[in-house]
């Protein structure tokens, strides 16, 4: 503020001068004599800077700017510290001198220069927390804490370049004795190196040298060389009668405790296990069976999983709209198996309902909120019907959930196989009139193929695989004429939640012929616990946004304090993996079809 009012004296004495200079007039005074010299005497305070004044800030108190005086403190060359001065930069060196730099030479100090001009001091705070590349190991630290640290060894701790810690009396990190390097094994000899050190280690070498009296017979010594050696199973040696002994660790003679040849179309068998006579033998597998691995030849890939689909082999299969076993590329199936003309017919979904898992949240009590909800949360079943029936989560005007299967073509006789399309396609609403179309062109679309059946059960639930005591409604199964469809990995939107559902498949009856409807339709699939563990539910969900899928299923138990609240455990398994099965009901009539 002194600055700015000095800087406005010094305005109204250049305006002063301006006023007489430049009127072309030249005062007789001007001619006679030197212009006169202010004789006035400089006055500290009147917020002018005046005669021998380096500063004048207007009030003649003295603070850490300007004195009493109306001189500068700072610089001055003394330490004023009742002005708040605790070095002053008049002071080139020594006592007093502002420091430029803050190193203390301790590598265990973080320096920092605080504060400038004559407030400028050093902040050497010590170093207590443990980082690495910083050249400080502070008090508690450790090599495996901070890489500054260096390892010592006899401090209990674990530290990258030991074997192990001589502190440590137990467990991992403990060094080994003579005693416990004894690995029990009569044909070995076992050494202890570096005893009470940190960098003790046992070591094992086996006994090549036939010698009487140490317990071992090794490979290669009979009884004729060595007197330890006996003849046996376990005598480390291949006597007649035995394929392999059971002392042989490795190498030739060793005991085969697993059997592989490398071949898919051979049974791997291990006859005799655990004796000396055991032998691996390789049978020719001869009969079709799913997941063996094996296509046999004539195997496809409706009679046999193992078997990938394939084109022109007569046999309509997984992916393929036809199939025609010819090279004519301009007949009704192409030399790609897709139709060059068909009509399609789909069925859309108009109600779905999940039977089996039920869903547990513990929202004042476990409750079940599969068919009915709680405070804004519907449950899962009306949210599914209202997704599928209306419109009204998003801006647009279809439906805001639909799942169709298009069949090119529907073909109802029994026994038939027929290409069938699982898409979730764009649907107009209202739900009566809808229209549907794979829009966009590029939207998911899975290939498979239906097989009907004119009488029976087209798809039951696995054995086992449905919770106890069985849930109500219990689950509707699709009885003939009805059609069911292979295998296919599907991801279905359950009340927002997006579940990934593997070896799944569809099936329904049919309803007139052609069909008018499918009723008593049957959705199963199965996931993982992997998976609903890592499938997090959307954030806009009440009570469970954010949550993994597990967490609502029955023996659920993600990683985390909170696992599922029912005292059920409705947990499968398939092909060894745990998860659960999952199985919808659905009703699905036939809608207007539109390919893009």
């Amino acid at each position: 503020m002194a600055f700015v009012r000095n800087l406005g004296g010094i305005a109204a004495f250049a305006l002063t001068l301006l006023a007489a200079c430049g009127d072309n007039l030249k005062p007789p005074a001007e001619d006679a004599a030197p212009p006169p010299i202010d004789a006035t005497p400089s006055v500290c305070g009147n917020a002018m800077v005046e005669g021998s004044e380096e500063c004048d800030d207007g009030d003649q108190v003295a603070d850490a700017i300007c004195s009493a005086d109306c001189h500068f403190t700072c610089g001055n060359g003394v330490v004023d510290d009742g002005f708040g001065e605790v070095c002053d930069t008049g002071i080139a060196s020594g006592t007093g001198a502002c420091p430029a730099t803050c190193d203390d030479g301790m590598a265990c100090t973080a320096d920092v220069l605080a504060g400038s001009g004559c407030q400028a001091q050093c902040m050497n705070s010590p170093i207590t927390v443990p980082a690495a590349g910083d050249g400080c190991c502070p008090t508690g630290a450790n090599a495996t804490t901070d890489s500054d640290c260096p390892a010592v060894c006899g401090n209990m701790v674990l530290e990258p370049g030991e074997a192990c810690d001589t502190a440590i009396v137990a467990g991992t990190g403990a060094c080994p004795t003579a005693l416990t390097c004894n690995d029990l094994m009569t044909c070995t000899t076992d050494t202890l190196t570096g005893a009470g050190t940190c960098a003790a280690a046992c070591g094992h070498t086996p006994i090549t040298t036939p010698m009487n009296g140490d317990l071992c017979c090794p490979p290669g010594a009979t009884p004729a060389n060595d007197t330890d050696c006996v003849l046996g199973c376990g005598n480390g040696v291949v006597d007649p009668g035995e394929t392999c002994d059971s002392a042989i660790l490795a190498g030739p003679g060793r005991c085969p405790t697993t059997c592989s040849d490398g071949m898919t179309c051979t049974r791997d068998v291990l006859t005799n296990a655990g004796t000396c006579t055991a032998t691996c033998t390789f049978p020719a597998i001869t009969t079709m069976t799913a997941g063996d691995g094996c296509c046999l030849p004539g195997g496809n890939n409706n009679t046999d999983s193992d078997c990938a689909p394939r084109c022109l082999n007569g046999v309509v299969e997984m992916g393929e709209q036809c199939d025609d076993g010819n090279m004519n590329n301009t007949d009704a199936c192409s030399n790609t198996c897709t139709l060059t003309t068909v009509v399609p017919t789909a069925f859309r979904m108009n109600d779905l309902d999940l039977r089996d898992p039920h869903v547990f949240i513990d929202a004042f009590g476990c409750r079940d909120m599969t068919d009915s909800g709680l405070l804004t949360f519907a449950g899962v079943n009306p949210l599914l019907q209202t997704s599928i029936q209306t419109d009204g989560t998003d801006a647009g005007s279809d439906l805001d959930l639909s799942i169709a299967t298009v069949f090119r073509p529907l073909n109802q006789v029994g026994g038939a196989m027929t290409p069938v399309e699982v898409h979730f396609p764009t649907c107009t609403s209202p739900i009566g009139t809808t229209t549907c179309s794979r829009t966009p062109a590029s939207a998911m679309m899975i290939s498979t193929t239906a097989t009907n059946l004119a009488t029976g059960a087209c798809l039951t639930p696995i054995a086992g695989t449905t919770g106890t005591p069985a849930y109500t409604p219990v689950i509707s199964t699709p009885m003939g004429p009805c059609y069911s469809t292979g295998s296919v990995t599907v991801t279905i939107s359950l009340a927002g939640i997006p579940i990934m559902l593997r070896n799944a498949r569809i099936a329904a009856t049919y309803v007139g012929n052609p069909a008018t409807t499918t009723t008593n339709g049957l959705l199963m699939g199965f996931i993982s616990e992997a998976d609903a563990n890592t499938t997090i539910l959307p954030s806009t969900l009440p009570l469970v946004g954010g949550q993994p899928l597990s967490l609502l299923l029955p023996g659920g138990d993600p990683p985390g304090p909170m696992r599922n609240c029912s005292t059920r455990d409705d947990r499968d398994t398939f092909m060894g993996t745990s998860g659960w099965w999952f199985y919808l009901n659905f009703t699905a009539p036939r809608v207007t079809w539109v390919d893009n």
